[in-house]
């Protein structure tokens, strides 16, 4: 779903001057040293135990950068061998100078040189590696005190790695869709390379507290029961919730095996470790029955938890190919660094779901020295995007009305605000207008996207924007609409009798059509009154009843296209080549499926048969998408748009939260990108974006 990202430049490895040789065959050094380890493992004398030992303690650094860099993926054996090795041999060193009286204050020596390497965080000696590495060529990827560290590690995959969302000025694909991977920071939980990856994504904390009586088993009942008559309100506890993922989360209906909730704490205790999993040092994961046990045990409050809703997962190499796309960092940093972010996050108490955790990722940025980039993308399309998706989804103070969908269609219709439709004068109206969708259907219907305020595909199916869609087939068991207003970069020839070709710009009509499987089909429309009469030309989507006019659209052969401009009574301006379409299946509950449910809810409205025509007129101005056109096709869709209704009042248009971009401006600006991406094959405009204004 990503577009083609730039190839990345080479990287280089870490030089060493006075080493030119070595430097030159690093990886073959590697390889002989690490025979090396394995043979000092093996030999018995002390005295040639310790002759080993040193070479090694003067060579590790060296050795560690090249592994490192020619070998990442097996640096953690390497290292922790490595720290193994050296355990031993210290033990083995302080036992033979044990017997010498003198040999007190050289072992005291010895122990400051050989630090004890605890192989449980063996990040944190790589850590110190790389910074020495860092600080001999300058890089400054990574930024280590006494107490906290993070730092690039390339692209080496492994339970405990940090993961920071990569922001492209020029790539706007989490501005569009799945906007919580944006600038997210993730934690990964699980790794095996031919299996599975799974993370879960630490900034996006949520204002949902829950009581125990809302997590549920795999029955559908509590874990745990409060007894209402002997209960006190300390006996019900309250767990703050984070946005952990999208797979199993929030949101997740039984089909997909509800919510999957992670636990995060650094509770030691037997119990904790009994019913935990340490993910990095001093990180463990339990699930909620988990925490529960340890609450109840009094060896913690719900409060000790961070509690995650759902996770991020990768198959097997999929991640591998996002690195290489350069769509992440992969980061080592220690667990302070983790807790100190997340225990941010839950004692502001000024902290408002909409900021999207941008702060933590902006912090760990800084770590690994990437400060200038992160200031470089912010206030960015996506960082309004995130907002919104955070205000829709995350922020927990929605004061919309629930629907339930046994609700007798009539009571719903008449429920809903007049001003739904800006072509429909009242809810009656509105319930005929649906009886009629039942009964005759909607074929030949023109209908267009909302004008609320805040439009229902800010986050996703821009396309559906202030679109000009034809419904051109709805019967028992689907809809069929074809969109108008997005021309293509493609042309599509017409041979005529006389050997020439009339070129068509072609305009996308939907998603429908699976390329090598079933090709999108191509129609075509006109609404020329003289190719109405007379021979006419295609016959009208929708044919005239006792009830209903004929549509004012057309619809018509490649063959009737042909001959009508061969005969001269057309031109090709006067046709709309179509290809794909738009797809709603219908379900047993009207109001709840199909195309239906959009037009309920106000995300697409019924354009008045008399506004057709204008709106037709003013879409036959587009020409083929290019670079050159872009600018006035897509005003010349927003002008179509406007022709086929009145706005609803926006004179007072709500804004993203922490910022002076209305929600309309955010959208019409979305749809822009949409269109350059997914029709023009490529972000043109992004460095052009304006926080304060929108596009220049």
């Amino acid at each position: 779903s990503h577009l083609t990202a730039p190839t990345p430049a080479p990287r280089h490895g870490p030089t060493y001057p006075h080493f030119p040789i070595v430097d030159r065959y690093g990886l073959a050094s590697c390889v002989v040293v690490l025979l090396l380890l394995f043979a000092m493992q093996l030999s018995t004398p002390l005295l040639i135990q310790t002759f080993w030992l040193m070479i090694i303690r003067y060579s590790h650094a060296f050795l560690t950068m090249h592994f490192l860099h020619f070998m990442p993926n097996y640096s953690h054996a390497f290292l922790t061998l490595h720290a193994s090795i050296c355990n031993n041999h210290q033990k083995i060193h302080r036992q033979h100078f044990a017997k010498s009286e003198h040999s007190q204050d050289e072992e005291d020596d010895n122990d400051e040189a050989i630090t004890d390497i605890d192989i449980d965080d063996w990040r944190a000696f790589r850590a110190q590696l790389v910074a020495a590495g860092n600080q001999d060529d300058g890089s400054g990827d990574t930024k280590i005190s006494s107490s906290s560290w993070a730092y690039n590690s390339g692209k080496m995959i492994e339970k405990g790695s940090i993961i920071l969302a990569k922001v492209e000025p020029d790539f706007c694909y989490f501005g569009l869709n799945q906007q919580y991977f944006h600038k997210s920071v993730m934690l990964v939980t699980y790794h095996e390379e031919n299996d599975f990856t799974k993370g879960i994504i630490l900034n996006r904390p949520t204002n949902l507290f829950l009581d125990d009586e809302d997590f549920l088993d795999d029955n559908g009942e509590p874990y745990f029961k409060t007894d209402s008559k002997n209960s006190t309100d300390a006996d019900n506890n309250s767990w703050r919730i984070w946005f952990g993922g999208d797979v199993r989360g929030l949101y997740a209906d039984d089909s997909e095996g509800g919510t999957e909730i992670v636990c995060l704490h650094s509770i030691q205790t037997e119990l904790a470790r009994n019913v935990s999993e340490e993910i990095l040092k001093n990180v463990f994961t339990t699930n909620y029955e988990g925490a529960r046990k340890l609450v109840d045990a009094n060896e913690a409050v719900s409060n000790d938890f961070w509690v995650f809703a759902g996770y991020a997962g990768w198959s097997a190499g999929q991640l591998d190919d996002e690195l290489n796309r350069e769509s992440w960092y992969m980061i080592s940093a220690d667990s302070e660094t983790v807790w100190n972010e997340l225990t941010d996050q839950r004692d502001d108490n000024t902290l408002d779901p909409r900021n999207a955790g941008l702060k933590s990722w902006s912090t760990l940025m800084g770590m690994i020295g990437k400060q200038d980039e992160a200031r470089a993308v912010s206030e960015s399309f996506a960082d309004l995007s995130l907002k919104e998706w955070a205000a829709e989804s995350i922020l927990f103070n929605s004061t919309l009305p629930v629907v339930n969908e046994n609700d007798d269609l009539d009571d719903l219709l008449k429920s809903l605000s007049p001003s739904i439709s800006s072509s429909i004068d009242s809810a009656e109206t509105f319930a005929d207008l649906a009886k009629r969708y039942i009964n005759d259907g909607l074929q030949g219907t023109v209908l267009r996207g909302s004008s609320k305020d805040r439009s229902p595909f800010l986050l996703s199916d821009q396309k559906l924007h202030k679109c000009s869609m034809l419904v051109i087939q709805d019967d028992e068991v689907l809809t069929v609409g074809a969109l108008l207003n997005h021309v293509m970069t493609k042309t599509y020839p017409l041979p005529l009798a006389n050997g020439d070709d009339v070129e068509f710009p072609v305009r996308y009509g939907g998603s429908f059509g699976i390329p090598g499987i079933i090709d999108q089909p191509i129609i075509f429309l006109h609404s020329k009154p003289e190719l109405k009469t007379g021979v006419k030309v295609g016959e009208p989507v929708r044919k005239s009843t006792k009830e209903i006019k004929e549509s004012m659209i057309w619809i018509c052969s490649e063959q009737q296209v042909g001959q009508a401009i061969e005969a001269g009574r057309a031109s090709s301006s006067d046709f709309m080549c179509v290809k794909g379409f738009q797809i709603w299946f219908k379900e047993d509950i009207p109001s709840n499926s199909g195309i239906l449910a959009q037009l309920v809810t106000g995300d697409l409205e019924v354009v008045d048969e008399t506004l057709v025509e204008e709106m037709w007129k003013v879409l036959s101005m587009q020409a083929r998408l290019s670079l050159s056109t872009l600018e006035n096709n897509f005003q010349t869709s927003l002008l179509a748009w406007s022709a086929g209704g009145k706005d609803d009042d926006n004179s007072s248009p709500p804004f993203v939260y922490d910022s002076t971009v209305t929600t309309t401006q955010l959208a019409d600006d979305s749809l822009r990108y949409w269109t350059e991406a997914f029709l023009l094959g490529g972000v043109v405009s992004a460095g052009k974006y304006d926080y304060s204004s929108g596009f220049e």
